[in-house]
């Protein structure tokens, strides 16, 4: 589905990836790894073809990300950055809304179609009953939710039903700066949007950066370890998340990568 071939990226003198060469097959759950500076949101940024690479590509079903048009990208890729700061004081509803951009013509509003994709999309993600309520007002869980929900709101196949091809979810540290409850929500949040997309028939495919190892392994199929703009490892939780590859891609001594082990491999 997504690959990326021989990625760098350089800001200024600074090399931020360097030759990374990765795969994502459709209705996998990948989870990009490492430390801060390591390269991780400027890889998801190339994956999602919001920064383009200095040299490499990356492809979308063997088609340059590149050379292909934005909206249809849009249709097909959806990003949740770390924060989401709005302008103004939208509802619930018409952020989830939002997502539906790619799907309409200039000047064109809403319709039905759309305001039921919405409507699923916060009811997929445990908001629909928020949706009259100021985004502004609620708690950090609930607004990564409703901007989950905007996500899958700009995904919505109901205007192309024909459209087989797996969704691409991009997920930049969904879990960061929230309490230990919202963490496990999200996840599992996550976790069942897979599921419920692969008994529709539609499996979604998730791309997601995050620095908790725990979350990883449970929610993720695959995972990638980057270290200084460089992939390190990359494979099943349990053969990447190892006390080698912890003490030496955080530097830190084995003693101290030991413990995590438990939480990893739980």
């Amino acid at each position: 589905m997504l690959r990326a071939l021989d990625i760098t990226v350089a800001f200024g003198a600074k090399c931020v990836l360097d030759r990374v060469s990765l795969r994502v097959a459709p209705g996998t759950l990948v989870g990009i790894l490492g430390p801060n500076g390591s390269g991780k949101t400027t890889l998801l940024r190339v994956l999602a073809g919001t920064l383009a690479p200095h040299t490499g590509q990356v492809t979308l079903d063997g088609q340059s990300l590149s050379r292909l048009d934005r909206r249809a990208v849009a249709r097909r890729v959806a990003v949740v950055p770390q924060d989401t700061h709005l302008a103004f004081d939208y509802t619930v509803m018409e952020v989830a809304l939002m997502g539906r951009y790619p799907h309409l013509g200039p000047f064109e509003v809403e319709g039905p179609a759309d305001l039921a994709a919405a409507a699923d999309a916060l009811k997929a993600t445990g908001t629909l009953n928020l949706s009259e309520r100021a985004y502004q007002t609620l708690s950090g869980g609930e607004k990564q939710r409703v901007v989950i929900a905007a996500a899958l709101s700009q995904l919505d196949r109901r205007s192309a039903p024909e459209d087989r091809s797996s969704p691409l979810l991009v997920l930049d540290e969904p879990t960061a700066a929230l309490d230990l409850r919202y963490q496990v929500e999200v996840a599992a949040l996550i976790g069942r949007l897979h599921s419920a997309s692969v008994t529709a028939g539609t499996p979604l495919t998730v791309v997601l950066s995050t620095h908790d190892l725990h979350f990883a392994s449970a929610v993720c199929h695959t995972v990638i370890l980057l270290s200084e703009g460089r992939v390190v490892a990359q494979g099943s939780p349990a053969d990447v998340l190892t006390v080698d590859a912890l003490s030496t891609v955080y530097g830190i001594s084995p003693e101290l990568a030991a413990p995590l082990l438990p939480r990893v491999h739980a």
